[in-house]
């Protein structure tokens, strides 16, 4: 998976690095800074490469759903 995102990614966008039994674990905005949250916070549809969209005012941030455009233009 690149480490670069591609143009247009907010610091309210965050891909999906990884998902175990319990832990979903996020790289959030340009920077790709490292985010665990608990894997049944994720969308059903969701899974390593998805783009998802965040509330950040919230702690820990709030999954809002999939950012499907961005998701779309990943890498396969």
């Amino acid at each position: 998976m690149s480490s670069t995102p591609p143009p247009g990614v907010a610091p309210d966008r965050a891909l999906v690095d990884a998902i175990d039994d319990t832990t979903a674990t996020l790289r959030v905005g340009p920077g790709g800074t490292r985010v665990d949250l608990g894997a049944d916070e994720l969308p059903p549809e969701a899974e390593p490469g998805t783009w998802v969209i965040l509330d950040l005012q919230l702690h820990p941030p709030l999954v809002l759903g999939v950012d499907e455009e961005l998701t779309a233009r990943r890498p396969r």
